[in-house]
This record gives C-alpha cells, structure tokens and sequence, in this order.
C-alpha cells in the first residue's frame, strides 16, 4: 500500500486554520511544524522544558498522511505490533479510493483559498511525498542506531549483540526512552557510574520509567531488585515488550490490591500513577528505601518530587538520588529546591547538550564556621 505524505506550506498564525480546514473534510491527523519559541506559560501548561533556540521565521507546515487507493487493511496489520500506533493499524482513516480524495483535496484547497480573503495564510504551496509502508517502518530504523556508553551497549531489537557488552534491546514504541535522547545518557553514565562506585546496590526506584530503559539497565548491572513507576499507564505495553526482549522473567505489576512489594521473589516490580499526588501508590513503593532513586523527567516535575512528594523518604541514607531532564536555565532552581530540604549532600551537575543531570546523596550537609 502506498502512502503520500502531503505538506501544506503556511505560516505560524495560520497554521491551526489549516488543521481544521482538515479534519472538517475527514483528514485525521495534523503535523504542525515550525520554529516558533513557545513562552513561559505554554511551557507550564505542557508541563515540558526545551532549550531556547531563537530561530523563528514566522513559517509552518501542515502535514498529514493518506493512502489513495483499494481500501484495504495496511500492511501494518502483518508487522511487529509495536512499530506503529495499535489505533493505526486496524484503522480506515485517511485511506481513500483516487476520485474520494481528488473530490476532498480540492475542496480543502478552495477553503483555504477562500481564508486568503481575511488573513495571511502564507503560500499555501503543496508538497507531495511517495511513502510505501516499509518505508514507514524503516523510518524508526534510520533515527535508531547502537548507542554505546562505557560498557553498555543499548541497541534495536532488530540488531546484534556486541560481545564483551551489557547489551540492552529496546524496542521503539509510544513511551519515552530509547537512550538516543541526551537526558537518558546522562542517566545510564550516572547509574553505571554508582554502581560501580558503590558496589553491592540492592534497591533501585525509577520514577518516570517510561520504556522502562534506565530499569532494565539496572537490572542488568545486577542491582538485585528495581521498581519502576510511570503516570502513564499507556506505556505498559512498551515496558513489557522490553522486559520480554531482555530476558527479564520475574515481574509483578502494583495493583490496587498488592499491599506488599516483595523484593524477594520478584526482581522487577512495576506500576502507574503519579507518586506525588497518590498517597495509596507512594505508601506502597516507600515500603522498603532505595539506594538508587532515579528521575528522568521535566524540572518543573522535578521541583514538585521534591518539595511535595517527599523523594528524600523514599532513599536510603547515604543512598543516590539521580534528577534529569533538565535544561541549563532550570539547574539553579532544582539545586536550589534540593539544597532548602537539607535532606542532600555533595550535589553535583553534568552536561550533555542543553542538559543537566544533578546527582546527590540522602543526609544532610554540615558546614562549619570559624
């Protein structure tokens, strides 16, 4: 089955007409890009942090997917069921026969022309790009590749495994953590980097696990037994995949009715919900201290694990605290939030790109004056 990618060129202040131009003709699905700063308050509002890279040029493209053609099931339905969206592949959407479409696009094409009437709309110009569905999956391929850090080795699971490594498989998906992303390098180096140190590590906490990437690692450098915890329960499937394709056998999901984590017969325990407003959920995950608490999250999350969700309560004393996903301009802020608790000590930052990982150790810090 053949896919077209079709981009409509527009500017910034345009491009939300142009989406809804779409879906009021039965386009589902909109790609808006461009190189707009977002401010402070959309930043807050999307709870996410990016660097500031001041490129602006006031264009934006609209782009979205449709098969034209015999309406038939993609090829999706035949591929590892992870690769692409579930909803995808058993949909209908934007697949049409060549006479459906030509009557809809040239209908969206007049809409738009008819905007131009009241407002800038930029040069509405069309791009059109071939897309077959292997090509589709080979696209998660092309931004996939090993990823070494020290003696991990973090690779697709279409790959091979380097001898002499920790090879860990991960297998892309909806949830975050393919250890390509700055943030997740800086956390394996600090993981690695403390288990070594540190030797016998036998509790580890990953708060936001996502694909579950930082854990599995853990797993692998023999921490004896590791929690991982995500808000988003969407990410499951992911997590489970990846536990499966790295050998990871004994697992156990906090439900509501699991009232004890039982780190002796089960190496990997995971669960959902927000460890910062769920007192039911965090009461269960403090039943036992942690050496190793990693957060690979946002800053503005961050601050809030701190001061309102008590991290300190759930680390061992001595034991390792581990904060990122956070950009330069919020390094400050965190340490400052970690410094006011007087529960850390030997508070350390490192860098990779735009962004910082803090690292410090449960206890307080004495300073002495003359």
């Amino acid at each position: 089955m053949i896919w077209k990618k079709i981009t409509i060129n527009t500017n910034v202040e345009a491009a939300d007409i142009v989406a809804s131009v779409l879906f009021e003709n039965n386009i589902i699905g909109a790609e808006i890009e461009d190189n707009q700063n977002l401010s402070v308050e959309d930043l807050r509002k999307m709870y996410v942090d990016m660097p500031k890279y001041n490129i602006d040029d006031g264009k934006s493209k609209v782009s979205f997917y449709v098969s034209i053609g015999e309406k038939k099931i993609s090829k999706f339905n035949n591929t590892d069921k992870n690769l692409v969206d579930s909803s995808y592949m058993s949909s209908y959407d934007n697949i049409f026969t060549k006479s459906e479409f030509e009557e809809i696009f040239e209908k969206i094409k007049s809409e738009l022309d008819e905007y131009k009437n009241f407002m800038d709309m930029g040069s509405l110009e069309i791009e059109e790009k071939d897309l077959d569905d292997e090509i589709f999956l080979n696209k998660w391929k092309e931004n996939f590749n090993n990823l070494e850090i020290d003696n991990i080795n973090i690779l697709p699971n279409w790959e091979k495994a380097k001898d002499g490594k920790i090879n860990i498989f991960i297998e892309p998906g909806n949830a975050f953590g393919t250890g390509q992303h700055a943030t997740t390098k800086l956390c394996v180096r600090a993981i690695d980097s403390i288990v070594k140190k540190n030797g016998n590590i036998k509790n580890f906490l990953d708060i936001g696990t996502g694909s579950g990437i930082l854990s599995i690692i853990a797993n692998k450098l023999e921490v004896k037994n590791v929690v991982a915890i995500d808000i988003d329960e969407n990410c499951e499937f992911n997590l489970l995949d990846n536990l499966k394709l790295n050998n990871i056998s004994s697992f156990y999901k906090i439900g509501d009715n699991f009232t004890l984590i039982d780190l002796d017969k089960n190496d990997f325990v995971y669960g959902y919900g927000n460890l910062i407003t769920d007192k039911k959920l965090s009461d269960k995950v403090k039943l036992i201290k942690y050496d190793i608490v990693v957060a690979n999250i946002l800053a503005p999350v961050l601050i809030s694990l701190i001061e309102v969700g008590n991290v300190a309560d759930y680390i061992n004393y001595n034991g390792n605290l581990v904060l990122s996903g956070i950009i330069k301009e919020k390094e400050a802020e965190v340490i400052d939030c970690l410094t006011k608790t007087n529960s850390f000590k030997n508070i350390k930052s490192f860098y990779e790109d735009e962004w910082v990982l803090i690292s410090c150790e449960k206890g307080e810090k004495y300073e002495l004056f003359a």
